[in-house]
């Protein structure tokens, strides 16, 4: 019996180390991707001068007006295209264009990294790394060949206001939601202490056993 235990802790040990081992390489193989990802989009947009990323917040938009009517209604999902583009039209219209194009690219690929799984480690250090690298490479290579894209400039402005406008419509619900569910919390502790109150009433006028 002594034998068989320790043929077993033997064999189980190296289980442990491959289920690390897989998750490096898990965790590698994403980022890796995402670089390659990247590389290509990058590729794209100094070949045709146009920026594919910014389509990504146009589809997301398309999705949340689907499950906005779906579950919420026709009503609902008006009243949602609506705020966005009104959101969208006031960064058209006031935020200057290097800083429309600096914003929206380094948010489109925040997101990106947040909708395809890499959020679920948590703040670390090679997401922050990535984050800043696209940041670099936004503000010191991109930005200084929009003035020679005057006709493209003008194609995909629209879209790098909405790459700005729909996050602030969305962070503006969820802090909406977030404040309703407060005020719940709020209202259910009180009517738990008037319910103890007047249970401890009830107890009270109980005549004594």
């Amino acid at each position: 019996m002594k034998r068989r235990n320790a043929e077993c802790g033997k064999i189980r040990r190296p289980g442990k180390r491959a289920k690390i081992t897989e998750g490096i390489y898990g965790s590698t193989f994403v980022y890796i991707k995402f670089l390659v990802l990247w590389a290509l989009l990058l590729l794209a947009d100094f070949i045709l001068e146009l920026r594919f990323e910014f389509l990504w917040p146009f589809w997301l938009l398309l999705r949340s007006v689907y499950d906005s009517f779906k579950y919420q209604g026709l009503a609902f999902s008006v009243f949602f295209v609506f705020i966005a583009l009104t959101s969208d039209m006031i960064c058209f219209l006031f935020l200057p264009v290097h800083v429309l194009f600096f914003v929206a690219s380094t948010y489109v690929w925040g997101q990106y990294v947040w909708h395809t799984g890499m959020a679920e480690r948590g703040i670390c250090l090679p997401t922050l790394s990535l984050w800043l690298f696209f940041m670099y490479i936004e503000a010191t290579v991109r930005l200084k060949d929009i003035k020679n894209t005057a006709f493209h400039l003008d194609l995909c402005r629209p879209f790098a206001a909405h790459c700005i406008g729909y996050p602030m419509v969305t962070m503006s619900f969820c802090v909406k939601s977030y404040i309703g569910y407060r005020m719940r919390l709020r209202k259910q502790k009180e009517v738990a202490k008037e319910n103890d109150f007047y249970l401890q009433l009830l107890q009270q006028a109980l005549p004594p056993e």
